[in-house]
Parts: C-alpha cells; structure tokens; sequence
C-alpha cells in the first residue's frame, strides 16, 4: 500500500485562518488515523510489512518532543490566544483602511 501524503487539491475560496486550521487538523487526524490503521493491518498479519514505512513512522514519532498533557495545553492554548490576537489586530487595521479610504473619497469629493 502506497502511502501519498502530498496532495494537490482545488478549492472554491481561499478559507478564512480557523477554518485553515480546523481543516489542517481534520486532516492531520485523518492522517493520523490511516497510519494506525495501517499499524495495525501490519501487525494483525493482514498487510505486508514495509520497512520504508516503518522507518518513516519511527523517525516521526522520535522527533516528537515530549510533553506532559498539560505543558502541551497550555502551548496549544497560548498559540490559539496569540492567533485570535493577531486576528483581531487585522481585522482593526483593515476596518481603519477602509474609512481612510472612504475619508480620502469624501475629501476629494468636496
């Protein structure tokens, strides 16, 4: 069984940044998912065993840092709140572009 992990894909509209993420995250579980599926058809003997695969896996897995559930959570909570903070200093700054810029037709106007 080849495993493709890179795939191009076509979308309809460029989604805004936590759609990105949630879909990002829907797909590193499903990946996720499909290698312990994979696992676990080798190990239960209904797959050949592939050692590229296998060695893939081992060198993924090893360079995962480890952490305690909750240092992971707080790391993960404090990049949220840093992304939500970024984007709501983007949607200030392109709120006081637009009425510069409906200043700027307004003066030119009078």
């Amino acid at each position: 069984m080849k495993v493709d992990i890179l795939k191009t894909t076509m979308i309809d509209k460029i989604p805004s940044d936590l759609e990105g993420m949630e879909v990002s995250m829907q797909r590193l579980l499903a990946l996720i998912d499909g290698m312990c599926n994979k696992v676990d058809d080798v190990v239960e003997g209904r797959a050949a065993a592939d050692n590229n695969i296998g060695w893939f896996i081992s060198d993924t897995v090893t360079s995962l840092p480890k952490l305690s559930p909750p240092v992971f959570g707080k790391l993960v909570n404090n990049n949220v709140q840093d992304h939500l903070l970024l984007l709501y200093l983007s949607s200030i700054t392109r709120t006081q572009l637009n009425l510069a810029e409906k200043l700027n037709t307004a003066a030119q106007i009078l």
